[in-house]
């Protein structure tokens, strides 16, 4: 994870969200986003193994029913196995995944857009060797391609219940406009959330997944941390948000992608445009660092 360093720079830091939308500076920039009504928790899209698409083995099950939403779901059949691993690959790239639960399923994105995916399952043989259990394709034609970004997964992992998600309405409930709600909720983890440095050590040599519940919590985490609690917290108000780990100058990292139909501010120095993804680093603005280096995408979720 990014070991960031204590630089004293100056903050990036977003106005927060008030009932009219407009920044503190007297200045006017472009207008929010058409407003738009607030949604509910009924509303929260879940991931279903409904049985009508079952890939795999007599130890790894995958329910693909629902592909065309962007996702699949996996579950161990049997606890009599050594570590199990999954790939999610198209058109050379590859997704690795550990199935890290017995009987119970698994979320695991579709996010390489529509096409043919070959899906894997591995089993431990010794140290790092793995056989492999299976390959088998999937043709997935996604009904929106945004919709892998909408629902909970291994990595931005949430129920309707989980305090993040009931954090999520609390602050967002006065919000008219989807860009109000990405203001209020970057806004809150950045100034809720503290790096966590212990942690930055502990995990430099380890792939631990965030829990957002504990991020909330506990006030800190990394940056995986940070980018995990942001996009649960706008997925659940239907705000396509996409989790992207890969490199800065400092090393690896984590961020979000938010997606908002429109045109909008966010601050003098950072814009919407209309039909794009837009980039945002809470980590960064928590820390006070002003990063001006590049970005090097390597996964969504």
């Amino acid at each position: 994870m990014l070991k960031i360093r204590r630089w004293l720079v100056l903050a990036l830091l977003l106005s927060a969200c008030g009932s009219s939308g407009k920044p503190s500076s007297a200045q006017e920039y472009p207008t929010p986003t058409e407003e738009t009504p607030s949604p509910t928790p009924a509303e929260i899209h879940l991931p279903e193994a409904s049985g009508s698409v079952v890939l795999g083995d007599d130890l790894i099950q995958i329910d693909a029913s629902h592909a065309d939403q962007g996702y699949i779901m996996v579950k161990t059949l049997s606890s009599q196995h050594r570590r199990l691993k999954l790939k999610v690959i198209k058109d050379g790239e590859e997704y690795p995944y550990d199935i890290d639960q017995d009987g119970n399923y698994i979320t695991y994105p579709l996010t390489l857009g529509s096409g043919q995916y070959e899906i894997r399952g591995y089993e431990n043989i010794e140290g790092s060797r793995y056989a492999v259990l299976f390959k088998q394709t999937l043709d997935v034609q996604l009904s929106g391609e945004t919709l892998p970004f909408l629902y909970p997964n291994q990595i931005v992992n949430y129920t309707p219940q989980s305090a993040s998600v009931l954090k999520s309405f609390e602050l967002t409930q006065d919000c008219r406009t989807e860009l109000e709600r990405v203001l209020t909720v970057y806004d809150y983890v950045v100034k809720h959330v503290s790096y966590d440095w212990d942690k930055a050590e502990e995990v430099k040599d380890q792939y631990v997944l965030p829990v957002v519940d504990d991020t909330l919590a506990q006030g800190k985490g990394i940056c995986f941390d940070y980018a995990a609690l942001m996009s649960t917290m706008l997925r659940v108000q239907q705000i396509p948000t996409r989790l992207i780990t890969g490199y800065v100058d400092e090393g690896y990292h984590a961020w979000v992608e938010v997606y908002v139909r429109g045109a909008g501010w966010i601050n003098p120095e950072i814009y919407f445009e209309k039909e794009t993804w837009t980039r945002l680093d809470p980590t960064y603005a928590s820390t006070q660092m002003k990063y001006k280096g590049q970005y090097q995408d390597k996964y969504r979720y």
